[in-house]
């Protein structure tokens, strides 16, 4: 019998070869959606400011739809077998994004719903096609990527402080607190950036002391003190409490915790060299565009390379001692790290009452309770406990449950119940409850954060499960990387609106896929094919075209208003005004039911000159949105221009009674 490298077939190509160029090319396409998917995706969405512009975070939610679709009619996905658990994570995230499409019907802004329904239905897509991606290998290329690309950010985002002529100006910041103290590049929002680096140390700890190469293990140790400066820089409390919560989890995680010590410790002293450097440099640290700032910046950028260097060498040489045998063997039992872990914390317990922890405690949950925002661009900042209005607005959240406890109020909408609710309330503009799961219980009632508590709370338990079972190591530290990031990413979504920063909760849904995929199973739990019976592999292509169409059309439905809107915006601003006329019509026509296109149509007729015609369209968006206080105040200025003062009244009195906090509505000290 001839064997398969040298049975010719007719055409006299080798049977043999183009089964190895099959084999080959499918690992290929592993790898790529694997690991390069997830490393690209998390660049790209981080240099694009977190994605948080709905046009980026529309087009990467097309963007892997359309991957699902083709991976789908031409048999390519799933990559291997999907088990049981990640059917199960998949369903229920499928079950709150169709429940936050439900919410479209009950809700008092239908564009804000559909807008919510496009970025849901974004992660869905994202967490989709990495679920069917995981295959041999997945956890680790899954880390691996992402480590790796939040390393680069992390380095980029230091160096954008030292040499910030390097980078684009951070417009966004000058918006939100008028300065550029606090280091925000390149999300634009500095609390995001904090999180992104907390994400990112844990992975990079795991790639330190599981990677094949010394050269590789050296690096990502040397990383890290740049991530632990560029979070200094943002001067983000929640951020420094998010890098203890990872650390703390990896710890409680990792199957070989002593493995860690050393790249801890180096990471450890390298980070506060840097940070106890910079603190010393005002300029620098206080982001100042001078002089003294730029002298600093170049001295701290040498002290930062001479640092990582430094650390990276240290490490190399360890990494090297122990390939060959050398140095101490860093292993102890469970039993002796379970005692060490409970003694520790009984004694941190006995001292921290001793030392008047109880009232210590107490006194900061007052500070927190601070209904004024903060305004702190000090590293004194770190010393504040104030939670800068956050109890307010989850207080709010609650509130706004209370009116529909079971399907909410709507999702997307929490803007205008907040800036009409009068108890609450501290004055500032807030779009978020700085909580998912308080936002979530407003938006989309009891229903909707069960459904979200289950997805999370299945996968932290489905996660440890995992983490427990077999003697694998690799895996298992795998597992405890995946796992500490994402108790990172819950915990900041938890006090901030991480959700709606793209990068943060894809990051979370890479993670999550790489824990429910086949990869994080022990060897004797795997099923090696990933070929269902041909009626099974037939419906789940079918299911997988249908779901693929459905997102599609709930991503480009706003996705196409949007740019439409955008489009007409920048007509405007090149003074072309039929053109951007006949864009704000294109949006109307797109979303009839929506308020923001009918606005825009108002504000370009009026820059036409067509008053009439421009009342007539901010009455329709104030029947489309009735309790959006922007619609009246436009449509307020128009009537007083049209010279109906009395209508013009009358609208202003509707804007005032629907954000009765807004300074634009007090009194002037002259009344």
């Amino acid at each position: 019998m001839q064997s398969i490298e040298t049975n010719i077939d007719r055409t006299g190509r080798g049977r043999g070869t183009t089964l190895v160029n099959r084999g080959t090319a499918r690992a290929f396409v592993r790898a790529v959606l694997a690991s390069l998917l997830p490393a690209l995706l998390v660049a790209y969405l981080s240099l694009r400011g977190g994605g948080y512009d709905s046009i980026v975070r529309g087009e990467v939610g097309v963007a892997v739809w359309w991957i699902v679709l083709i991976g789908a009619v031409v048999g390519a996905l799933p990559l291997a077998r999907v088990p049981r658990a990640g059917w199960i994570g998949l369903a229920l995230f499928a079950a709150f994004c169709v429940w936050t499409t439900l919410g479209v019907a009950w809700s008092e802004s239908a564009e804000r719903s559909v807008a919510e329904m496009g970025r849901v239905a974004a992660y869905l897509g994202v967490f989709t096609v990495a679920l069917f991606a995981q295959a041999r290998h997945g956890l680790r290329r899954t880390v691996f990527g992402i480590g790796v690309s939040v390393g680069v950010i992390g380095v980029l985002a230091a160096l954008s402080r030292f040499q910030p002529g390097w980078f684009p100006a951070n417009e966004t910041a000058q918006i939100l607190d008028g300065s550029e103290a606090r280091l925000s590049y390149p999300l634009n929002y500095w609390n995001a950036v904090a999180t992104l680096m907390a994400i990112g140390i844990p992975l990079l700890l795991v790639i330190a002391d599981r990677a094949r190469f010394v050269a590789t293990r050296a690096l990502a140790v040397a990383t890290i003190p740049m991530l632990s400066l560029a979070a200094f820089f943002t001067l983000s409390r929640g951020g420094a409490i998010e890098v203890a919560v990872g650390l703390a989890a990896l710890i409680a995680l990792y199957p070989r915790r002593l493995a860690l010590a050393p790249g801890i410790t180096l990471a450890a002293l390298g980070s506060a060299l840097l940070i106890v450097a910079a603190s010393q440099r005002d300029a620098l640290e206080s982001g100042l565009a001078s002089s003294a700032a730029a002298s600093e910046g170049s001295e701290m950028l040498a002290l930062a390379a001479v640092t990582c260097f430094g650390v990276g060498l240290v490490y190399a040489a360890y990494a090297t001692a122990a390939r060959y045998g050398l140095g101490p063997k860093l292993r102890v039992s469970r039993k002796a790290t379970g005692v060490a872990w409970a003694a520790t914390l009984l004694i941190a317990i006995v001292v921290g009452l001793a030392a008047g922890g109880g009232g210590f405690i107490g006194d900061r949950w007052e500070e927190f309770k601070t209904p004024a925002p903060e305004v702190n661009d000090e590293a004194a900042r770190f010393q504040s406990f104030s939670g800068s209005g956050r109890i307010n607005l989850w207080n709010s959240a609650i509130d706004a449950n209370k009116t529909e406890p079971l399907t909410g109020i709507g999702p997307g909408t929490f803007e205008y119940w907040w800036s009409r609710d009068t108890e609450n309330h501290y004055g500032g503009f807030v779009r978020d409850a700085h909580s998912l799961y308080l936002e979530t219980l407003a938006e989309l009632g009891i229903v909707g954060l069960v459904l979200l508590l289950a997805f999370v709370g299945g996968l932290g338990a489905l996660g440890i499960s995992r983490l427990a079972r077999g003697r694998d190591v690799e895996r298992r530290a795998m597992l405890a990387a995946a796992l500490a990031s994402l108790a990172v990413f819950f915990v900041a979504a938890g006090v901030d609106w991480m959700w709606e920063i793209p990068v943060l909760p894809v990051i979370a849904l890479l993670l999550a896929a790489a824990v429910l995929g086949p990869s994080a199973l022990p060897r004797s739990g795997r099923r090696t094919s990933r070929f269902a019976p041909v009626g099974r592999a037939l419906a789940l292509r079918v299911g997988l075209v249908v779901a693929s169409i459905l997102g599609l059309v709930a991503i480009a439905i706003p996705l196409a208003s949007d740019t439409a809107i955008d489009e007409s915006e920048a007509a405007v601003n090149s003074g072309a005004i039929p053109t951007a006329l006949e864009e704000a019509g294109r949006a109307v026509n797109i979303e009839p039911y929506a308020a923001g296109p009918e606005l825009q149509r108002a504000m370009v007729l009026e820059l036409d000159g067509d008053i009439p015609a421009a009342i007539s369209a901010a009455e329709a968006a104030t029947r489309d949105e009735p309790t959006n206080w922007r619609n009246w105040l436009v449509l307020s200025r128009l009537e007083a221009k049209a010279g109906n003062a009395e209508a013009s009244v009358d609208a202003y009195r509707q804007a005032r009674d629907l954000n009765p906090n807004s300074p634009l509505f007090q009194p002037t000290p002259e009344g």
